[in-house]
């Protein structure tokens, strides 16, 4: 890039986040965030499943100190309704059967439409944001939600695919059924369905986990553009960095084969991005070793360490991190015409 257009760019602490899911490890996420809004004020921030149950909350206006509080109090078994919880693996199977879900759900929704409710936040109107100067063509919203459509097997990026994609004004949707949605893990938790508007056919749309194919959209904010973004994305990733050699898994058995496909299938768009050393750049990494994403049953412990995790490796991150050299290094590149974030 010029030296010209990186002079342009500016020289506050407004800053675009981007949180990858991964259940109940999102206390790791609030750990980061602690040291990054230490020092940067979040414009616009997005999230799949578990970060999206942290973007929308951040984005309705808790503090990162409330975020603590409200991760740290958490019961994850709580999120465990329905019958399926009483009956053992038979009645799991028997739920998925029914279904398409172990547990309900409900739980969860309610406690993101209670702690959402909490800050006046219902439906994406009142996550509108102010827009000024070249920041007019972006979304309007503070808040993007990664979901996956498999009605019609395509990637969902809400509330701005509700309008074009789904035919209903984002505007009056709740923003707790979106982040409901972008949570719903496979079989899991049931997924969630939605009803299109007239523009679409009417058609019952079903929504699950947006990590089924973006678990870690870090290219969400960029510009349509070529012009250099005023202000800087940064992602934060729930595991280590890795180089393709710490990433080979052996497959030597059918049990193996099916976890190494369905891992493939869910990370692979994911992982182009990830590769790039523009896109590792700008990523905070956070080490979430030893903490599977159901694990609902985490210890007082483990989500110590999973904060400390965030914390530090946030804290390594902006220790080397500038904005300009980065942009100097990593011109901007033109997506897709139409792209509204």
């Amino acid at each position: 890039m010029d030296s010209n257009a990186a002079t342009e760019v500016s020289t506050n602490t407004n800053v675009d986040v981007v949180l990858e899911g991964g259940g109940v490890k999102g206390i790791a996420l609030v750990g980061a965030l602690r040291e990054l809004c230490a020092t940067h004020v979040v414009q616009r921030v997005a999230g799949t499943s578990a970060g999206a149950i942290v973007a929308a909350l951040l984005a309705a206006g808790y503090s990162v100190a409330e975020l603590e509080r409200e991760m740290r109090d958490l019961d994850f078994a709580a999120f465990q309704d329905g019958p399926a919880r009483h009956f053992g693996k038979v009645g799991a199977a028997l739920a998925v059967l029914l279904h398409n879900g172990v547990f309900k759900g409900d739980a969860l929704h309610t406690w993101i439409k209670e702690r959402l409710a909490a800050k006046n936040v219902t439906t994406f109107r009142q996550l509108r944001r102010q827009q000024t100067g070249d920041d007019t063509g972006a979304s309007p919203y503070k808040l993007a939600v990664v979901v996956s459509d498999i009605s019609r097997g395509r990637e969902l990026r809400l509330p701005e695919d509700y309008q074009t994609l789904c035919g209903v004004d984002p505007d009056t949707v709740r923003v707790a059924d979106a982040v409901r949605a972008s949570a719903s893990i496979p079989f899991y938790f049931r997924p969630v369905k939605f009803r299109a508007g007239p523009a679409q056919g009417s058609q019952r749309l079903v929504f699950v986990d947006g990590g089924l194919l973006s678990n870690f959209p870090i290219d969400l904010f960029d510009r349509s553009d070529r012009k250099p973004p005023r202000w800087p994305t940064i992602g934060i990733k729930l595991s280590m960095r890795r180089t393709p050699r710490q990433q080979w898994q052996p497959v030597r058995n059918p049990v193996e084969l099916t976890r190494r496909l369905v891992a493939t299938m869910t990370s692979a768009h994911d992982q182009l991005h990830v590769d790039q050393n523009c896109v590792q750049d700008r990523t905070i990494f956070v080490d979430t070793t030893g903490v599977r994403s159901t694990d609902f049953s985490i210890t007082p412990e483990q989500t110590e360490t999973l904060y400390t995790s965030g914390r530090t490796a946030a804290q390594q991150f902006l220790a080397t991190w500038d904005f300009r050299q980065w942009l100097n290094r990593c011109p901007p590149s033109p997506r897709p015409a139409g792209t509204p974030f």
